[in-house]
């Protein structure tokens, strides 16, 4: 018979097609290295938070393949509640072929309190459906339930030292929220077991469900009689109002012509240009002045950064991106050859300030640097400057002297149907180079984009040997590649204005 878990019933909450899918057909499910990463990150914010309330014994059991041993974590969970222990972490309750591992539960008043830890910033919607849940399966397992805790991470904290378990987590009150979603627990349980039972795949129409609160990892099967491009490719356009239209039959772009929908000058052109097969649009002036604008030495510059729920380093808030790698094209001047400089930290000791000094030296004073989407490379200059005094006036000088080559995209002053409304990088230069295989992103090997690179980064520190080095390659030809791709991007600005 099938049982419903903690996450298996906030999945089920989301789309029971979800959980139907999880079950009988798991391999149509895209692949998410970040969804694995965040799933370790949450078990390291949960080991952690173990001792919020002092001590604690732990009843997590495991069989030798390493699945969970269920029944002696429920003979565990009873023998620690009848020694009156005080802190029982993983607390583990059945009841009506419903389980859950409660993070921490501890005595409140004439019951005990249940606390759910979340490796995100604030409380949200599922988590309330997650607690109510738990309340739920324990109280039907026989013990009474007088409170009911969130605690999260808290963003303003700034590590210093040791971290702080103390400072790091917010514990919220939700025993009074949880109450309406406590309500509807057992129908839901009922609900899922009933629609678990069919053996044909349900039908489910598209919705604001397929990305909220999670985006399916089955997005690709559900969609995949969606035509292409259709509403939910818009520029911009945001996927709950895409699910509106959606609903009203508005679909293809022909639909969102033909429906009288709002659209923004981008949205249209976008449209305007996948209809009527038009050529690359090109505004030679505004082009023109935006190249003008550059000046020798010309450095392309690309930062890869990471980011964790708990700050690696003092100085570090959760969550604040850290770089940690950069690629460099360069040229001096006009018909002067390019050259190319790099740098990627040691993965054992914290990057920034390696880094930092690095970019000081490989960017002389008063060179032009260009980046695609500055914003990101000057904001994390900027937070180098304060966290570096002294090498604050060279940062930012640097970041003084940053020029934007997403403007000229993002801007309207070239458009290729091609790019299919989207001003990314991964979206530019396949549309401007179709056909050169060293400019495709899909011809690396493992990081393919800033997601997996990050992801690389932080795999390093379990790596050895030849996996270490092969890693460590394969972030160097990715940050190269980004930053080849503006350097390639600028000279086809050339060729057009000519």
């Amino acid at each position: 018979m099938f049982k419903l878990s903690k996450s298996k019933y906030t999945r089920f909450c989301q789309c029971p097609k979800m959980v139907w899918l999880d079950k009988n057909k798991p391999y149509l499910a895209a692949e998410d290295e970040a969804l694995k990463r965040r799933f370790e990150e949450g078990n390291e914010v949960g080991d952690l938070a173990m001792g919020l309330l002092g001590d604690y014994v732990e009843v997590t059991t495991l069989h030798g393949d390493g699945s969970l041993n269920i029944p002696a974590m429920l003979a565990k969970t009873r023998e620690k509640v009848a020694a009156g222990e005080r802190n029982i972490c993983e607390a583990s309750f059945q009841a009506k072929n419903c389980f859950c591992a409660v993070d921490i539960l501890h005595p409140e008043g004439d019951g005990y309190a249940i606390y759910e830890v979340k490796s995100s910033t604030h409380t949200s919607e599922v988590y309330l459906l997650d607690v109510a849940f738990q309340k739920w399966v324990v109280e039907q397992a026989g013990l009474k339930v007088t409170g009911a805790y969130v605690v999260h991470i808290d963003d303003g904290y700034l590590r210093k030292g040791e971290i702080d378990i103390h400072k790091l987590f917010k514990i919220e009150d939700v025993l009074n929220s949880i109450q309406p979603y406590y309500d509807d627990v057992e129908g839901n349980v009922a609900r899922a077991r009933e629609y678990m039972r069919q053996i044909e795949e349900p039908e489910m129409k598209l919705g604001c469900q397929c990305n909220n609160p999670y985006a399916c990892a089955y997005w690709h099967h559900c969609s995949r009689n969606l035509p292409s491009p259709s509403v939910f490719d818009l520029y911009r356009m945001s996927f709950e109002r895409a699910c509106e239209y959606y609903d009203g039959g508005i679909v293809t772009f022909e639909d969102c012509l033909r429906g009288g929908i709002k659209l923004t000058e981008r949205q249209s052109t976008q449209i305007k240009y996948a209809l009527d097969d038009l050529p690359t649009f090109v505004d030679k002036a505004g082009v023109k002045k935006f190249l003008e604008s550059l000046w020798y030495p010309l450095y392309f510059l690309d930062f890869e950064t990471f980011q964790t729920c708990l700050p690696p380093y003092d100085g570090l808030k959760p969550f604040q991106q850290v770089p940690f790698q950069y690629s460099l094209h360069y040229i001096a001047g006009a018909n002067e050859e390019l050259r190319h400089r790099e740098f990627l930290a040691d993965e054992n000791c914290d990057p920034r300030r390696a880094l930092a000094q690095r970019l000081c030296e490989d960017i002389p004073s008063g060179a032009c640097v260009l980046a695609y989407n500055k914003a990101f490379e000057c904001t994390r200059i900027t937070e180098l400057a304060k966290t570096f005094p002294d090498l604050a006036d060279k940062l930012m000088h640097i970041c003084g002297n940053i020029r934007d080559l997403l403007d000229v995209f993002q801007g309207g002053f070239v458009y290729d149907r091609a790019m299919g409304g989207s001003f990314s990088i991964k979206s530019v230069l396949p549309a401007m180079f179709p056909d050169d295989p060293n400019l495709n992103y899909h011809n690396l090997e493992d990081v393919h984009n800033g997601s997996e690179a990050m992801d690389a980064y932080l795999r390093l520190k379990k790596s050895g040997g030849e996996e270490r080095k092969k890693i460590r390659e394969n972030l160097l030809k990715y940050c190269k590649l980004d930053t080849l791709a503006m350097v390639k991007l600028w000279e086809k600005l050339k060729e057009l204005t000519l």
